[in-house]
């Protein structure tokens, strides 16, 4: 109102010179001026008076009280516990003086936080300290006695079993000192004790020397002595101690100490009637700030329920209906922060962008491709968020001449995230004038809705990376249950070729080679064996290969396996893997041993409850003896033991014996081939199961395997050599046989007729060390040329047959078959194999003498070729 009055005179315009119009001018300024210094220098002295009251009115904090009077307790209870201990030792209750130990060191830390606490009152404190340091030595004392007390009464307890080899007469006497050293220590009064000494002074008289044998009784009236001279004392002190209590000098300190903290009291309540009157000055200088300060807080606090309203219309919404409601929240926001434009622009490959505009404004200038082109400046920028007032500057100078050339006025961004990775760009602009004042003093609201935004972008994409993987779920379940079904068709359709082909080479045996039916016949033995091969390889989905010379370390398998579940089932599965078997090494390749872990693994997830957890343990077993497990028998050796335990449903003894058949199953989704695939491949390699289970009670399956030894890749063993005659069905094959073998340091003979071979033996049939013969030949099956070949030679006959090729082990020996060999071949296998066969002991690796000639150009790719053949 006076700066008002000054500004204009009431009897109308002001028509004064100019220069007294400046004069006047500058009068005003000076005025406001001298109000301004003067309500600041009143403002000052004011807020100096407060901060002296306050500080003189300051109360002892109530905590500070507490902590006193918790700090005096503390020492009463160690007292307490102190006595309690003691009396324990004087009852024998506890061997050793640790614990008393313990509380005596607990009572002077007690006592020295009662110090350190500095209650009021010098002199009650002291003497405090000194009932406290009496009750202390007291009990050193007490623990110095008491030991060899208690070291006397226990060697008199024991004194019965120490009575062998002793005077035959004194043994009477002795008997009875147990007793009557009990009775002691619980009675220890003078007749006692002048009894106890006299037993003691018959047994040994004082003057009685003993040495050599009667060191015992030496012993007895040591402890005997010890008895009568420290019982006393003892007991005197267990009496004594809990009577000793500085209760009184305790109670007089706190009395002390509450006190003074009235005199305290009286003198703050003073204080504090000046510190309220000064504080009502200080209130009439900030009214008005605080009035404006809360009318932009009522501002901030409406934004802020704008705010969380956008993020419900998000929380509201599923999760594919996020990007169609940033442009509703961009609306909601916008309005109530009185913008002018918000947009998001996506950094992904989409490159979506949403924008809002207030109403009747159009589309900001160069949308979209002006603010897009912003991006590389606002990702090289250090902070977020970025705030520019163009007219002010402060600002990336970049940014502020792109928007300046715009027309924009304040404009602010905030990076959207998920995780680290941003992924977006939240921004608003405002070109008809500046923001207001309480939106500028709010940046961390820009953050706050970019929050909100990013939230709802990463809610979209876990809900589509969620649908792509409960997709990719239904179509591997498919493909399992597909699989399952065409194995169990192949199953069914392999064992009725067998029978044709059975029956086709029995009747290719009768009839005459060359005529007509043999032909037919032999056109029906390829036809068939091609038609198993093609159900073979149907049936290898789920059937375990031979894989004997393959081996895999069950630490890496069950460790690649718990990664694959984890991430791979439906709900979340705790599984908690203990042990380790020490890297051993078990038969069979690592995708058929994974098969098994990941069938026990799923099955006791799938029978325990959600969130319930499954225990994997690993441990490397010796077995010393023939150890007989529910299912299957160990011999001797070293072996792997993996277990898995749940705490499921459990399962009934009709259960456990039927859950390795085929096709059994106790779930409604279940095929009944998981446990009976695993406990194929762990018979055919030694191993056994051990299943303990019952109702409610969970499972535990246990895996046993033998452990083999790695091979050793020593270059300086060579192959073990020798001459091998090649059987086959064409002469391509046959020379890259041939190619492959001398590289291994063998001497191969290759023949593609039948009738030669057998002309060959016939002739020499000590040349050969080894035959190799193809399960299918050009004319007949390899089966017919072995059975012939074996009337003539004494050499091992091996067969070669494809890996999903099935042969029966009936059949082999009939034909006098010693092994098969299964194709394509694997160098370090085939030597094996053939090395075993030929005399050789263990593995035997490959040679640097046959790997160089692997190498040499052509047959090494040849010999890859055989391979993917």
């Amino acid at each position: 109102m006076i700066l008002g009055m000054h500004a204009r005179r009431p009897d109308g315009p002001d028509r004064a010179p100019p220069e007294r119009r400046h004069r006047r001018a500058a009068r005003m300024a000076g005025d406001r001026a001298g109000w301004a210094g003067r309500a600041a220098v009143g403002g000052s002295v004011l807020a100096i008076a407060l901060t002296w009251l306050m500080l003189s009115g300051i109360e002892a904090p109530a905590d500070e009280d507490i902590e006193v009077r918790r700090s005096i307790d503390a020492v009463g209870l160690a007292e307490a516990q102190l006595h309690y201990e003691v009396l324990r030792a004087r009852g024998g209750l506890v061997h050793g003086d640790g614990l008393l130990t313990t509380r005596i060191v607990s009572l002077r830390a007690s006592l020295a936080a009662v110090e350190a606490a500095r209650p009021h009152g010098a002199r009650e404190l002291r003497a405090v300290a000194v009932a406290v340091g009496d009750e202390i030595r007291a009990a050193e004392r007490f623990r110095s006695a008491n030991a060899p007390v208690q070291a006397a009464l226990a060697y008199f307890d024991a004194l019965g079993e120490r009575m062998t080899g002793l005077d035959p007469r004194l043994v009477p006497l002795l008997e009875v000192l147990p007793s009557e050293a009990g009775a002691l220590a619980r009675d220890p009064t003078q007749p006692r004790l002048d009894a106890f000494r006299r037993r003691m002074e018959q047994l040994v008289p004082p003057d009685q020397d003993l040495s050599g044998d009667d060191r015992e009784i030496g012993r007895v009236r040591r402890h005997g002595r010890a008895l009568v001279e420290l019982l006393p004392g003892v007991d005197a002190l267990s009496r004594a101690l809990p009577t000793a209590s500085s209760e009184p000098q305790r109670d007089a300190l706190i009395t002390a100490h509450h006190a003074d903290r009235a005199a305290r009291q009286a003198l703050a309540v003073r204080d504090r009637l000046a510190l309220s009157l000064t504080a009502l000055a200080l209130l009439g200088l900030l009214g008005l700030q605080v009035r404006s300060a809360a009318r932009n807080l009522t501002r901030m606090v409406r934004f802020q329920r704008v705010i969380a309203q956008a993020c419900n219309r998000f929380l509201a919404a599923q999760p594919e209906e996020a990007t169609s409601r940033i442009e509703e929240v961009l609306a909601i926001i916008g309005a109530a922060a009185g913008l002018d434009h918000g947009y998001v622009l996506s950094l992904e490959a989409d490159e979506k962008a949403h924008l809002w505009s207030r109403s009747g404004l159009p589309e900001p200038s160069g949308w979209p491709c002006a603010q897009r082109a912003m991006i590389p400046d606002i990702l090289a920028w250090p902070h977020d968020p970025i705030t520019i007032e163009v007219r002010n500057g402060g600002a990336p100078g970049a940014l502020r001449d792109q928007l300046a050339a715009r027309g924009v006025v304040s404009w602010g961004c905030t990076r959207l995230r998920r995780g680290d990775q941003v992924v977006g760009l939240l921004c608003y602009e405002r070109s008809t004038g500046p923001l207001q004042p309480w939106l500028r003093r709010s940046r961390g609201m820009l953050q706050v809705i970019g929050g909100v935004f990013s939230a709802a972008l990463e809610r979209q994409h876990t809900s589509e990376r969620h649908r792509e993987t409960e997709a990719a779920l239904r179509r591997a379940q498919r493909l399992e249950t597909i699989g399952i079904f065409t194995s169990g068709v192949a199953h069914n359709i392999n064992n009725v070729l067998n029978v044709i082909l059975g029956h086709a080479e029995i009747a290719a045996e009768t009839l005459a080679p060359g005529t007509r039916a043999a032909r037919q016949i032999d056109l029906l033995i390829q036809a068939g064996g091609r038609a198993r091969e093609i159900t073979g390889q149907i049936l290898d989905f789920g059937r375990r290969g031979t894989s004997s010379w393959h081996t895999s370390s069950l630490d890496v398998v069950v460790g690649e396996t718990l990664a694959q579940i984890r991430s791979s089932m439906a709900e979340p599965v705790a599984i908690r893997l203990e042990g380790t078997t020490g890297g051993a090494l078990v038969r069979g390749e690592a995708a058929q041993l994974q098969q098994v872990v990941h069938n026990l693994i799923r099955n006791a997830a799938q029978a325990s409850d959600p969130g319930a957890v499954v225990g994997v343990h690993m441990a490397a077993v010796g077995v010393t003896g023939v150890r007989r497990l529910s299912h299957g028998t160990l011999r001797p050796g070293p072996y792997a033991r993996l277990c898995v335990v749940d705490a499921g449903r459990g399962m009934d003894e009709a259960t456990r014996a039927r859950i390795f058949e085929p096709f059994f199953t106790t779930r409604p989704t279940g095929t009944g081939l998981g446990l009976a695939t695993a406990f194929e491949f762990v018979e055919e390699r030694g191993g056994a199961f051990d299943v303990r289970s019952a109702p409610g009670e969970g499972s535990t399956f246990e895996v046993w395997l033998p452990v083999v030894a790695p091979p050793e890749a020593d270059p300086s063993v060579a192959a073990t050599g020798g001459t091998l005659m090649l059987v086959g069905h064409s002469r391509a094959g046959i020379v890259e046989d041939e190619e492959m073998l001398a590289a291994l340091g063998f001497e191969p003979i290759g023949f593609v007729e039948p009738e030669a071979a057998l002309s060959a033996l016939r002739a020499a049939p000590e040349r050969f060390d080894l035959i190799l013969v193809e399960s299918q030949l050009a004319a007949a099956p390899g089966l017919a040329f072995a059975r012939q070949a074996s009337r003539f030679v004494t050499c091992p006959i091996l067969l070669s047959a494809a890996a999903v090729e099935f042969v029966d082990g009936k059949t082999l020996t009939a034909a006098g078959v010693a092994g098969v060999v299964r194709r394509p071949y694997s160098p370090n296998a085939l030597v094996a194999v053939l090395s075993r066969y030929l005399g050789a002991v263990g593995d035997v690796p490959l040679t640097e003498i046959g790997r160089s000639r692997l190498e040499r150009p052509g047959v090494g790719r040849r010999f890859q070729a055989a391979r993917r053949g």
